[in-house]
């Protein structure tokens, strides 16, 4: 079996898997018992569990439980289990337990619809994507399908009118659809104008060619062996026979993707006398069915990203308590969302870093230009580095908010940017630095904020970074080169 042919092996069986996971075709009372099966069996996992859970996880258990449901039965199952798992949650282990009361558990509950509402997007969206590849492939292959039926009624007709003009006349009326014969005792081949037009070769005289001449057109992966070459002549009481190729075209050396139909007839030995056989051109197929692949590849790849990054948040967030844990937790999350917004905007390419620090200093938009002083040239951000220095900006402004220049009234923050240096020595710094506001100490123990603005931006975008806690002020500095934080593609636009 050829490379391309184990390749597209490999793709139908993951196609097909998902078909045979994803069994929301089942009668609706199925779907519901599965449903409520799958909360049950998650309820009785976090009942179980609960002992050796600290506070903070109401959800532990649940939001699998909606994941999977959604992926399994669809989008209304899905919110059901979403409903259900989140009252159980809300009722059994939110404080105060076995209660309803909103007070204390908004925070709670909104980290719950936003994440479940994330994951049913996502799957949903997975499901729509999958149901339009099916669909784009049957409607393919029923085009395919009637175009190849036209061609094997003509196939039929020529064979009794090849030496007639009604042969070039017919094959002229398929769209699309060469023709070729293939006469086997003397290796002659002819092709009408239709299959030269497909090869990109020049038409030969009478329309004739060897053998050699085809194979010597095609992807080294898909030259037919021997004993395909002999199995292709013998004549098939089953019927036509199709198959799938790869060819390099003559004029401009594209590669384009042809499906073949082939019939071989007997002579009056038994032995195969002629091979008649079709090409279509089915490239832009090809092409349709990799682009959604494609596309459902990259979704579940920002997807499962974004949950890393929000665990990992989870992991490193602290607090006096649940309220404090679950009010950190939230705005970290919503700076999380503002980059995601302005990735999504912009088709996670060239995210302007004004843009950037707009929506990051969104709570204290008021003070932009009177306490808060940006300062330089738009610059378009690739998508790691709007993630990297988005939350690296919600917590340099936060701990401004709470223990810096923005605490006291008449504090100010200055944020500048530049380029330094040109070509491959070019770099980019950045300094936040703070003034007017209480007397400036050392912290004598680092959190999580000190880890983002730290050694996460140092390892994410190979960075050198310094915090001076001079008396006057906090100052932060950032310096990298320009090649790690800049969108590469120049056609991107910057977003503002």
């Amino acid at each position: 079996m050829s490379k391309a042919g184990s390749e597209r092996g490999f793709s139908s069986k993951v196609l097909a898997w998902i078909d045979r996971v994803q069994i929301a075709d089942i009668s609706p009372f199925m779907r519901l018992a599965g449903t409520l099966a799958i909360f049950g069996a998650a309820w009785l996992a976090r009942a179980l569990v609960d002992p050796a859970l600290p506070p903070g996880f109401p959800y532990v258990t649940f939001f699998p439980a909606v994941i999977l449901t959604s992926f399994l039965f669809g989008l209304r199952a899905g919110l059901l289990s979403a409903v259900l798992c989140g009252l159980v949650a809300w009722y059994f282990f939110i404080a105060p337990v076995q209660s309803f009361r909103l007070a204390g558990a908004e925070v709670a509950l909104g980290l719950y619809v936003f994440v479940v509402g994330t994951d049913l997007a996502l799957i949903h969206g997975m499901r729509v994507a999958n149901r339009q590849l099916r669909e784009q492939r049957q409607t393919s292959l029923d085009l395919a399908a009637a175009k190849e039926q036209q061609a094997q009624e003509l196939s039929e007709a020529l064979e009794a009118l090849r030496e007639s003009e009604v042969k070039t006349h017919l094959a002229t009326q398929t769209a699309g659809i060469g023709i070729w014969q293939w006469h086997v005792p003397s290796g002659a081949v002819h092709w009408d104008d239709t299959m030269f037009a497909l090869y990109g070769v020049p038409p030969t005289e009478g329309g004739t060619l060897r053998v050699e001449h085809y194979v010597a057109r095609l992807h080294p992966d898909d030259v037919p062996t021997p004993d395909q070459l002999a199995e292709i002549q013998q004549a098939r009481e089953s019927g036509p026979v199709q198959r799938e190729f790869r060819i390099r075209r003559g004029d401009d050396g594209r590669l384009r993707h042809l499906r073949a139909v082939e019939v071989a007839r007997a002579g009056a030995g038994g032995q195969a006398e002629w091979v008649v056989g079709t090409n279509l051109d089915i490239t832009e197929e090809k092409d349709r069915e990799s682009h959604i692949r494609l596309l459902l590849g990259e979704v579940n790849h920002r997807a499962k990203n974004l949950l890393a990054v929000v665990l990992s948040v989870a992991r490193r967030t602290s607090g006096a308590d649940h309220e404090t844990f679950m009010t950190n937790f939230a705005a970290r999350i919503q700076s999380l969302a503002a980059g995601q917004d302005l990735l999504v905007r912009n088709a996670w390419r060239g995210v302007g870093l004004q843009a950037l620090a707009a929506a990051q200093l969104a709570h204290f938009k008021d003070l932009i230009g009177t306490r808060i002083l940006l300062e330089g040239e738009d610059i378009a951000l690739a998508a790691p580095a709007v993630q990297t220095l988005g939350m690296a900006l919600h917590e340099l402004v936060t701990n401004a908010s709470k223990h810096g220049a923005l605490s006291l009234d008449g504090g100010e923050v200055r944020l500048s940017w530049a380029r330094e240096g040109d070509g491959d020595a070019a770099r980019f710094v950045m300094t936040w630095a703070e003034s007017g506001g209480p007397p400036v100490t050392p912290p004598t123990a680092s959190g999580f904020g000190s880890v983002v603005t730290g050694a996460m931006v140092q390892n994410s975008l190979d960075a050198e970074v310094e915090s001076r806690f001079a008396p006057e002020g906090f100052v932060w500095h950032l310096s990298c080169a320009l090649g790690s934080i800049i969108e590469q593609d120049d056609p991107a636009p910057v977003l503002r």
